[in-house]
Order: C-alpha cells, then structure tokens, then sequence
C-alpha cells in the first residue's frame, strides 16, 4: 500500500469523502444510535452502545495520524446539505501491502439510496487501486445483506468464501446469526478486473474526482487531473 500525499478528499456531482473531523462526532453516534441502526446490529439504547460509537469515532480518528497510514475510514458528506449520510473505508493494517478491507455503511435515514452507495464506493475502492496502488480488496459481509450483494456484484466482485456457523469468527458469531442461519461471505476485486473486466468500468472511472488534483504527481495524479478538468 503506498501512502497518499494529502489525505483523501474525494468528490463526486452529489458527495464528498473526506477524513472525519471532531465536529463530525455528534452526528456519527445519533446515526449509530437511530432505533433503526440498533435494530440491526442487536445494540441497546444506553450508555454503553454510546460509549462504543464514541470510542469508534476516536478510533477513526487516531488512524488519521499513523505513519505509514494503513487504514481509511472516512465519512459520506452530501455536497450540497453538508449532512452526514454515513462512512466508507479501505483498512490494510496486519493485511499484505497490496491488499485492503473494504466496508461501507449508510445512516439509517439513507439506507435505501442504492446510487449513494455506489457512488462513495466508486470513489473509495478507485482511491484504492489508484492512489493507495492495491492489487486486491477484500470484504467481508452477512449472507442476507442483500445491498451489499448487489453492491458487490455490480462492482463485479467474486465470492471466494461463505462459512456457516462454527466456520464463522467469534466476533461475526451472535446468537442472532446463529438463530438466523446466516453466513460470513467474503468477497475479492482484483484490480485488473475493476480496470478493464466489465462493461460498467469506464462509466466507475468517469463518474468522481480528487480534490486537490494539481497537488498530485505520477501516473495516477494525471488521470485525477484529467477527471477534474472533464468534470
């Protein structure tokens, strides 16, 4: 993984990606703190499912600082509102230099906006294979969430593992996905295949930009530019 020179702005039409800041705290818990948000993930309303989010966000924050910085987890801002829609990453600490984790996640207010998730991961995995130089990301995702299946198949991602019940880590293993049955699916995108392996890899390359292009430099810095002065 090479480190980026600046830290990751990233801008599409609708949304920017950028490093969470302080201020962006009170709104990243009252998302995780939604009924909706809760509900999903089997968190109670009290202080210590607060406590968790806020130590998250702290989390996020000391990543910002670690040289060389292995892992990205940046908030989902609407270009035009400023609002909070949620977050997306690439983590590779403890992973092989080219190789990253993938996640994403949308407030429950947005949950839904499928073109939302597209776009801020478009943005994201590109900053991956382009800036970041990655030959591989990763995710790791329930068999029933349908979103990020079809997210993941649009991208044209290849399931390359599905465990069930004593296969799974303990940390996926609750006593809701054993009720459920559901699976641990993990997923790989090869850089050759985001490129050039499908009919939709112009239109993912086309459709974001960097900020701060002209600071860039070497391969990847011009076709940022070129995005930037095409938008």
């Amino acid at each position: 993984m090479r480190s980026p020179e600046l830290p990751p702005r990233l801008e599409s039409k609708r949304f920017i990606l950028r490093d969470f800041t302080p201020s962006d705290r009170a709104a990243f818990v009252a998302y995780q703190m939604d009924e909706r948000y809760r509900a999903l993930y089997g968190t109670a309303d009290n202080d210590s499912t607060r406590a968790s989010s806020n130590a998250l966000f702290d989390r996020f924050l000391a990543w910002q600082e670690e040289q060389p910085r292995r892992n990205f987890q940046v908030g989902i801002f609407d270009k035009s509102s400023g609002d909070l829609l949620g977050c997306v990453g690439l983590r590779g600490k403890d992973l092989p230099v080219d190789s990253a984790i993938f996640g994403i996640e949308l407030s429950p207010t947005h949950w839904g906006r499928h073109r939302a998730a597209i776009e801020a991961s478009t943005m994201m995995i590109a900053f991956g294979f382009r800036e970041l130089d990655l030959a591989s990301i990763m995710g790791v995702t329930a068999s029933d969430n349908k979103r990020i299946a079809r997210l993941a198949d649009w991208f044209g991602a290849e399931v390359v593992a599905e465990r069930h019940g004593s296969e799974n880590s303990p940390e996926f293993t609750t006593e809701w996905t054993t009720e459920c049955g559901t699976a641990k699916v993990d997923w790989s995108l090869k850089r050759n295949l985001w490129e050039h392996g499908t009919p939709d890899a112009s239109r993912r390359t086309d459709s974001f930009f960097y900020a701060n292009c002209n600071h860039k430099t070497g391969t990847a810095a011009e076709m940022q530019k070129q995005a930037c002065e095409g938008m």
